[in-house]
């Protein structure tokens, strides 16, 4: 873990004995509902007494994390989103025990009504205040184009980052509190990748994650299309809101993608290692923990330059960069890739190396283990 400032944390070193995260909506398929998951599976037990506040239906993913140590507080209602109703249920059904915690660790920001009826409370601990801590779900610049939220900026303590440019978008933007940086908890790397035949058949190209129009799935379409002479198939592993328009354009156009469906997260490696490697479209990104799944796997990630994408990439010979709004220009970067490919680079064991070497789980889950 790097501090990226003189401004640290009002505790120091110290770790605080309750912490609550304070989630919301939390989705069956998400990049912050896997870091979380990782995350609280992976804390010590002992270090602190954690709890978390969500709502959402009755995944199995909270019994694991309720085994690991924290206590999970739900409701059930997902309707009116629109309108902030599954939001006010939580809060008014369980708000009122966050007046017991030193520490609260927000995912995503919560409605402001609510937002500040929390800092209201944490401010009014006594003896101490408690501290407000939010770690980021994508590029700050990117989820407040314009600014930053005064309410936020003023209501937050400390902010956990994955990238220098996610910091430096936060100080440009008048964040004035404490920012740290520490990566999403990595998957272990595999300790003996899977090294794919590279005979005569096509290439399988991967995607893992959700359908929906961040993810910019439309835009890969057409680059499949200008693919069509270079023997490449399209492997998709998700689903959401756009599934069905993919699948029928996808038909339309009689293009060479497969559809797998949602992947459960145990099997997500198997999907993996399926595929030659994996590309990622995004018009915006987090830290992309889907990048970290699949580098951990042997696999390269080709991807737009979108959230902690381009520091990922820049930690070793990973991947490459795409680029966005330029199908040609796309459809060229995969060919480069290919060519370089099928000579026999891009080996799995050299790309899972590479990752082990720049993200440490057992260091990552201590840094968040001496922050949170």
């Amino acid at each position: 873990m790097r501090d990226l400032d003189a401004h640290k944390s009002r505790d120091g070193a110290a770790t605080p004995k309750r912490v609550a995260f304070y989630v919301g909506g939390f989705e069956r398929v998400g990049g912050i509902e896997a870091f979380l998951f990782d995350l609280l599976t992976s804390l010590p037990s002992d270090s602190s007494d954690r709890s978390m506040f969500v709502w959402a239906q009755n995944l199995p993913e909270f019994g694991a994390i309720e085994q690991s140590g924290t206590k999970v507080f739900r409701t059930a209602l997902r309707s009116g989103c629109r309108y902030g109703l599954p939001d006010a249920l939580l809060f008014a059904r369980h708000g009122r025990r966050l007046n017991h915690v030193d520490r609260i660790v927000f995912a995503k920001t919560p409605p402001r009504a609510i937002f500040e009826k929390i800092v209201h409370m944490a401010r009014a601990r006594r003896p101490q205040a408690a501290e407000l801590v939010f770690v980021t779900p994508y590029r700050p610049r990117e989820m407040w184009p314009d600014r930053l939220p005064d309410y936020i900026a003023k209501g937050l303590d400390r902010i956990l980052v994955q990238s220098s440019d996610f910091a430096r978008d936060l100080r440009e933007m008048g964040f004035a509190g404490a920012i740290d940086l520490v990566p999403y908890v990595p998957p272990a790397a595999a300790a003996e990748p899977v090294e794919a035949p590279r005979g005569d058949r096509p290439f399988r190209l991967g995607f893992l994650g959700r359908f929906v129009p961040q993810k910019n799935l439309f835009y890969l379409l057409d680059i499949v299309e200008a693919l069509r002479s270079s023997a490449i198939e399209l492997h998709m592993f998700g689903g959401g809101d756009h599934e069905a328009a993919l699948r029928e354009e996808a038909r339309k156009r009689d293009l060479p993608v497969i559809f797998h469906g949602v992947v459960p997260r145990d099997t997500v490696p198997g999907a993996i290692d399926r595929c030659d490697a994996f590309i990622n479209p995004s018009v915006s990104e987090g830290q992309c923990l889907v990048a970290l799944e699949v580098l951990s796997r042997g696999r390269a990630f080709i991807a737009t330059p979108v959230g902690a994408i381009p520091e990922i990439l820049g930690k070793g010979r990973l991947g490459v960069i795409l680029p966005l709004g330029d199908v040609p220009g796309a459809a060229a970067v995969v060919n480069g890739f290919l060519e370089e490919w099928k000579t026999g680079g891009w080996r799995a064991g050299d790309i899972a190396a590479a990752y082990s070497s720049a993200y440490s789980r057992a260091e990552i889950i201590g840094d968040y283990d001496k922050l949170l």
